[in-house]
């Protein structure tokens, strides 16, 4: 199987590309970032034109867009990005005959308050669930893995701590393992398997931060990291 993968230098990017080529498949990663052989080096936010996408979804037999913008900088546009760059890809992917889309979104943004992450992320699921494609969203929780950064390396700290600081007005997390994110995108990826379906990815344990309890995130983070 030839895949290519968006944000493939990314945290789950690149362990989705990582694991596939160890099953012997053939992964070509996409970022703005250089990255190891076969990578392209390309921004989703360029709205390239529809017909640049020909040579590199040639011979490809499905596409995993982990690509994402946390944060709105003057460099990077959410809406670029999540929502007309994606729609230009997967238009692309219709033309070229690439099937099988997996399309990497967050847990929550169907129902969340509008952030310019969450409101793109949405807009960009319901403008890939209109595509005649065999597409799969996946809405991951806080992923916690070894080379996490951002909220599930701090996260990963506190998981070292005796305590845990109390956080007024946070909500409770489900935090899921990047091992079980990529073994979800790995059997998706496989002949027959579901299609057209928005699956929410969470862990076993809800963690709650409001009050004190005896279960500290190494409870859960601990155990697998």
């Amino acid at each position: 199987m030839r895949v290519l993968i968006l944000g493939g230098t990314g945290f789950i990017g690149s362990a989705v590309a990582t694991r596939l080529r160890g099953d012997g498949h053939e992964c070509i990663t996409a970022s703005r970032s250089a990255g190891a052989p076969p990578h392209l080096r390309l921004d989703l936010a360029a709205e390239r034109p529809l017909g640049a996408w020909a040579e590199e979804l040639r011979r490809v037999d499905a596409v995993v867009n982990a690509a994402g913008v946390l944060q709105e900088s003057p460099r990077e546009s959410a809406h670029a990005v999540h929502v007309a760059g994606a729609d230009i890809l997967y238009s692309a992917c219709e033309i070229a005959g690439v099937r099988r889309v997996i399309h990497l979104s967050a847990i929550g943004v169907d129902h969340s308050r509008p952030s310019a992450f969450s409101k793109t992320k949405r807009e960009a699921e319901i403008a890939l669930g209109r595509r005649d494609l065999d597409w799969v969203v996946l809405r991951p929780s806080v992923v916690i893995g070894r080379s996490a950064y951002g909220g599930s390396a701090l996260l990963r700290g506190l998981a070292a701590l005796p305590i845990l600081p109390l956080l007024p007005d946070t909500a409770s997390i489900q935090p899921v393992h990047l091992d079980d994110v990529v073994e979800t995108i790995v059997r998706l990826l496989q002949p027959g398997a579901p299609s057209r379906v928005a699956l929410d990815l969470a862990g076993p344990k809800r963690m709650s931060f409001p009050k004190p309890c005896s279960y500290s995130a190494a409870g859960y983070a601990g155990d697998r990291l």
